[in-house]
């Protein structure tokens, strides 16, 4: 199945709005919902039921557009809740041949369950219709903008193939948010965040989401309450403060990050950038049909080492969406000796950014 010819119009669907940010789902009589931090709370035991949790869930549905969601304790959590509640012994994970580190962990560990893993490139449609013409009962799982190396799958056409073969579509949306990209709206069945990153917002927790229709949420939460990945009371509250500017900060990251790209090119010794908002980018003119913005992310390769160690105002961290601009090397080379390093653009003025980076590579 080819890629549908692009053209100038978009296939953005309806995308999340600040109103929706600051009032969806629920509008209570609390500036700042309370944190319910009881073992027990009016009777419910706080691992199946708590309120501040189930807040946060209600306002989380509403930012993918969904019927429902559960929180849980990590985007890890999230990633293996969604993954355990729709896959069986014997069935087949196929799923982008870049993710996460943790995400690739896992896609192998659970061969000791019986489930076949298979590593794609999902960018590829002929190769995945031919993977899936053998029938076999499938879960496909992929990140729009996937990690590092900031690689563009095409959501609607994935998951048209997908259900044609009757595969289930787990989609990571963690990288572009729901300001840029909700994928419930093209169809697919469950979407799963890292909510420590975006969501969350500060860098001051952790927390994941599913999202996806009642049928299966209802099934993600058994799966939940029996691996026990609940999300802290303390967490939730942090994460609905940190949902009201979304959008906001969704905005300033992309802007920033575009210019952050653009000057990366400019600067002697940096080999390529990758950034989908570059008109050179592989996944340009499909980004720019599928999405409203290109998101906070930003990657460059070189054969400097020690980049990290010469930056002063970026962090050299591993996580992303905080309002602290990071760094994060990755140790396996590239072709031609070439070193990649992943940015997570913040918030910061990008000028001082740009200047940090000339230095570093300097």
């Amino acid at each position: 199945m080819p890629i549908p010819p692009l053209s100038t119009e978009t296939d953005v669907p309806p995308l999340l709005t600040m109103t929706e940010a600051v009032h969806g789902g629920i509008d209570s009589d609390f500036s700042s919902f309370p944190i319910y931090q009881g073992t027990n709370n009016s009777g419910a035991y706080s691992r199946d039921h708590n309120p501040t949790v189930a807040a946060a869930e209600v306002r989380l549905a509403a930012l993918e557009g969904a019927e429902a969601a559960i929180a849980v304790a990590s985007g890890m959590a999230a990633v293996s809740v969604a993954l355990l509640t729709l896959l069986e012994a014997g069935m087949r994970l196929i799923y982008h041949q870049t993710a996460y580190d943790g995400t690739l962990g896992l896609a192998e560990d659970l061969c000791r369950f019986g489930i076949v893993p298979v590593a794609r490139d999902l960018r590829d449609l002929d190769g995945l219709c031919r993977e899936l013409a053998d029938g076999r009962p499938t879960v496909i799982h992929f990140e729009p903008l996937a990690n590092p190396f900031l690689d563009v799958v095409d959501t609607h056409a994935v998951v048209e193939a997908a259900h044609v073969a009757g595969a289930r579509v787990v989609v990571d949306n963690t990288l572009l948010t729901p300001c840029l990209f909700r994928p419930l709206a093209v169809g697919a069945d469950l979407v799963v965040h890292s909510a420590t990153k975006y969501l969350m917002g500060h860098g001051n927790g952790l927390a994941g989401v599913v999202c996806g229709p009642a049928s299966l949420i209802r099934r993600a939460a058994h799966t939940r309450k029996h691996y026990g990945p609940v999300l802290a009371p303390a967490h939730a509250a942090l994460l609905l403060q940190g949902i009201k500017t979304l959008p906001l900060r969704v905005a300033r990251h992309g802007e920033n990050a575009q210019r952050v790209a653009e000057a990366l090119r400019t600067v002697p010794g940096v080999a390529r950038v990758y950034y989908p908002g570059l008109p050179d980018d592989p996944g340009h003119a499909l980004a720019a049909r599928r999405w409203a913005g290109f998101g906070g992310m930003v990657g460059f390769a070189t054969r400097d080492p020690d980049v990290t160690q010469r930056v002063r105002l970026l962090k050299p961290w591993f996580s992303l969406g905080e309002p602290e601009s990071l760094i994060a090397p990755y140790t396996r080379p590239l072709s031609g000796g070439l070193l990649y390093y992943r940015l997570s653009i913040g918030l910061e003025d990008p000028e001082d950014l740009i200047a940090d980076l000339r230095h570093a590579l300097a």
